[in-house]
């Protein structure tokens, strides 16, 4: 009975400590990708979400520029996994979709990576620039449509003032933008 105790307890023992079934891949296996960071996103991201990651109201790609790298890289593992890794809480139908044709393309990327390049490179940048962009791009899309529907005379001088008054609204907005003051540690961080 001590013998089997003792045959038993070693052989768990060399079980537990060998790791047995721990299909982990350890760091020598890391994933290769063919293309880096700034190859992908100047070659594929920037398309929707802009030159310098402020998100394209068109193709209603938000922006990227607006978020540090811990929280961009739990949104593209989310984007790469189908939602089903760590999830930010944010909505990524679309780009989930237009995943699987930008890795059949070559355009796999490293989540991490990726996340550190856009905050290195377009963190905060022209961040009010973007805002008056952005603000002024749905404006517009805005009137071209009131614009574009038939309506009885009566009706369309009703849209002629609400036009005027988005308008206005957007000029007001454009200039409470405009005179944002950005932090000194900001201003230093783009002049670099």
């Amino acid at each position: 009975m001590k013998k089997t105790t003792i045959v038993m307890l070693a052989t768990a023992t060399l079980f537990g400590l060998s790791g047995c079934g721990n299909d982990t891949p350890s760091s020598s296996e890391a994933k290769v990708y063919s293309k880096t960071a700034t190859e992908v996103y100047t070659q594929s991201c920037k398309k929707c979400h802009g030159d310098n990651a402020e998100g394209i109201v068109k193709k209603k790609a938000p922006a990227l520029n607006d978020r540090q790298a811990g929280e961009l890289e739990l949104d593209l593992y989310d984007v790469k996994n189908g939602g089903t890794n760590q999830s930010s809480g944010t909505d990524h139908d679309i780009m989930e979709h237009n995943m699987q044709k930008l890795l059949d393309k070559g355009y796999d990327y490293d989540p991490k990576a990726m996340a550190e390049y856009i905050e290195k490179n377009f963190y905060k940048k022209d961040a009010p620039k973007a805002a008056v962009k952005i603000v002024k791009e749905a404006a517009t899309e805005v009137v071209e449509e009131v614009k574009a529907v038939e309506v009885p005379t009566e009706v369309k001088e009703t849209t002629e003032k609400v036009v005027k008054i988005v308008k206005e609204a957007t000029t007001e907005i454009v200039e409470e933008v405009k005179a944002v003051e950005v932090p000194t540690e900001v201003k230093e961080v783009v002049a670099h």
